[in-house]
């Protein structure tokens, strides 16, 4: 019997299985959001582990914004998502398969419209930067920096730092320059020229990936982007890590011009150097940087079919890695001794680990006032998620469900025994196929990032410390944008439907939090 091919018109259902789970996710977070504004506030500026900012400070912004706001966010949510299916099932949601192909002069219109569109948001966004401040130095060694850099005493002022070098010299730096002929007393001001600055860098690199057409629309990348929570480093925020946020997304995007062959592996390798003297934490990107490594050396090896022996590949892939890590640190280390903060101090005074020198969350029993809980403890979860949902609030539960949909799949073409053939398997290696080496850079990013942040001992606790931990969205983000066109369908309604939801609820959200950021806050006396 011939089976008759679907209609013009066909989705499959795995794909509005997929949409509704990705609704699931924007809804379930939207009302975690609805969930904390019916807890108690808190009695003190920071709360005892036991009050509700304490267990839920991952939501807690919303409890800032005005009835009113809440009340059309939910509008606009229930809306955005009843338009998808109404979209959907009135017969629009044409397969991309059957779908004609726009003239060539007409998606070059809108991929300028775009274009124009995403500028101009840009523009706004750096503004936004600079008149909406973070007006206090509750996270993590804000206090400390904002003093430290402008101390009196020239001789204890800080300057040099193993915990964030080329960060902590630079906002020293500018403070002498510019700061102390002007009497700044503190290098806040500092912080709320500089923090801007490095989003400027990040914004750019935005605009860069999202009119990398082969990983994503454009509008999806910028979307998901520019709406995630770490942007606050953007918004004269007083930390080591602004730079390095803009320093691993401008990795990543570089790191996928590599993949393409339209970037160098040395440039990338350079970026990840120079971020790395940032702040040594995005170190835990190095596993993907081999990874790129690894790729470049078994296309030179195809590419040349024996030209070149395996051991002069390996040399040059080796040096492209290498040479730019190596001059980056001895120039690291040549600025710190001179400065008289040398390698020894990165053993005493600057040991990694905060204030026990502790790298890890214990796994059995706290033993000091800098560990906060066991590895395996449901505070330590209840930090973790709280993070996520902080700086990435839709990103995490996304990534889970479009993992069960490409599980499905898998299981449903085994049990139907259409799977590979070994043969198939081996035209799929991700040595030829650029879009797996997209996904295994990606994840490798993302794995390493992701293990940093469940291991790692927050001195303060995952709310002081939430910024430490925050880059792990961007690799992870990026993921989550590189899988979503290939789930549903790159220029169908489908995604537009499932995607505005989710940057509609991480855009109110990422709102709250700053707009909490600028309400008047002091140290308790």
């Amino acid at each position: 019997m011939t089976r008759q091919p679907p209609p013009a018109n066909y989705i499959p259902r795995s794909r509005l299985a997929l949409m509704a789970g990705l609704h699931a996710v924007a809804l379930t977070v939207w009302g975690l959001h609805l969930y904390a504004r019916t807890l108690p506030p808190t009695a003190v500026p920071i709360p005892e582990p036991g009050e509700a900012e304490a267990r839920w400070w991952g939501v807690w912004p919303a409890t800032y914004a005005p009835d009113w706001v809440i009340w059309l966010g939910t509008a606009a949510l229930l809306a955005a998502i009843i338009i998808a299916w109404v979209w959907i099932y009135r017969g629009a949601g044409v397969s991309e398969e059957t779908r004609p192909t726009p003239h060539p002069n007409f998606q070059s219109s809108i991929f300028n419209f775009e274009s124009s569109i995403l500028n101009f948001l840009t523009f706004l966004l750096f503004i936004a930067f600079f008149l909406f401040p973070i007006v206090h130095t509750r996270w993590g060694d804000a206090y400390m920096l904002t003093r430290g850099i402008a101390w009196p005493d020239p001789a204890l002022r800080l300057v040099y730092s193993w915990q964030a070098p080329l960060d902590v010299l630079l906002h020293a730096q500018f403070w002498r320059v510019v700061g102390e002929p002007r009497g700044w007393e503190t290098a806040t001001p500092v912080y709320r020229i500089l923090s801007p600055l490095a989003g400027g860098i990040y914004l750019l690199v935005v605009l860069a990936l999202s009119r990398e057409r082969r990983l994503a629309p454009g509008w999806l990348t910028y979307g998901l982007l520019v709406t995630l929570g770490l942007i606050q480093l953007f918004f004269g925020y007083v930390e080591n890590y602004s730079f390095a946020a803009a320093g691993v997304l401008a990795y990543l995007w570089l790191g996928l011009g590599v993949l393409r062959d339209k970037r160098p592996l040395w440039l990338a390798a350079t970026v990840l150097a120079v971020t790395n003297a940032t702040h040594p934490s995005t170190v835990v990107l190095a596993p993907s940087l081999l990874y790129l490594g690894w790729v470049v050396y078994r296309a030179q090896r195809i590419e040349n079919q024996g030209n070149k022996s395996r051991t002069a590949v390996v040399f040059q892939v080796v040096l492209q890695i290498g040479l730019p890590m190596l001059l980056v640190a001895g120039g690291v280390i040549a600025i710190m001794t001179a400065g008289g903060h040398g390698v020894q101090a990165m053993f005493t005074s600057d040991r990694p680990g905060g204030g026990d020198a502790r790298w890890f969350v214990p796994l059995f029993a706290t033993t000091t006032r800098w560990e906060q809980y066991v590895m395996f403890s449901w505070a330590h979860l209840r930090d973790f998620l709280n993070e996520q949902m902080l700086v990435a609030p839709v990103v995490g539960g996304s990534l889970i469900v479009v993992g069960i949909y490409y599980s499905g799949l898998k299981i449903k073409d085994w049990s139907a025994g259409t799977a590979a053939s070994p043969a198939s398997q081996t035209s799929r290696n991700p040595i030829f196929n650029l879009q797996s080496s997209i996904l295994i850079f990606l994840s490798i990013a993302t794995a390493a990032y992701l293990l940093f942040t469940w291991v790692w001992n927050p001195d303060y606790g995952g709310q002081r410390d939430w910024d430490l931990f925050s880059l792990a969205a961007l690799p992870m983000t990026l993921l989550l944008i590189a899988l979503l066109p290939r789930a549903l369908s790159r220029r169908g309604r489908l995604l537009a439907g499932a995607a505005v939801p989710l940057i509609l609820v991480q855009g109110m959200h990422t709102a709250f939090w700053i707009f909490q950021n600028t309400r008047p806050w002091e140290w308790p006396k």
